[in-house]
């Protein structure tokens, strides 16, 4: 199971959505940091393309892992720059402490759920837009 998560989060880090979605579970579930879930395989495709066009250097570290029959917690953070328009200012760019929880079956995972705190992310998102406004 500690296997899989850590594939799955090296295709992530590898902005590799062929990679991410072939670890994918056909009965995968993701639970955003608001607590929304997301289970259309389609939808979970194009939130990772757009993840990785908005955020060209967006990676996952990993400072600790928890492992039991049951699930995989990971630990660590989340950063990556906002320039869905290509320039990657470093004033665009983010790092929020992160945990995630997966569970996995037949060696894909079934369940990921993030625990962040996004508003760090939007609120770098607004600045951006605003910033973009006024010139």
């Amino acid at each position: 199971m500690k296997k899989t998560v850590l594939k799955f989060i090296e295709r992530i880090n590898a902005h590799d959505v062929d990679g991410i979605m072939a670890l994918v579970h056909d009965q995968y579930e993701y639970v955003n940091s608001s607590g929304e879930h997301f289970r259309d395989r389609q939808f979970i495709r194009e939130t990772w393309e757009a993840q990785f066009k908005n955020h060209p250097d967006y990676k996952i570290t990993v400072q600790r892992v928890i492992a039991d029959e049951e699930g995989v917690g990971i630990f660590g953070t989340a950063e990556g720059t906002y320039a869905p328009d290509g320039p990657m200012r470093e004033e665009d760019h983010w790092e929020v402490p992160s945990a995630f929880l997966f569970m996995v079956r037949d060696e894909k995972v079934t369940y990921f759920e993030s625990y962040a705190d996004a508003s760090i992310v939007f609120a770098v998102m607004k600045s951006r837009a605003v910033s973009n406004d006024a010139e």
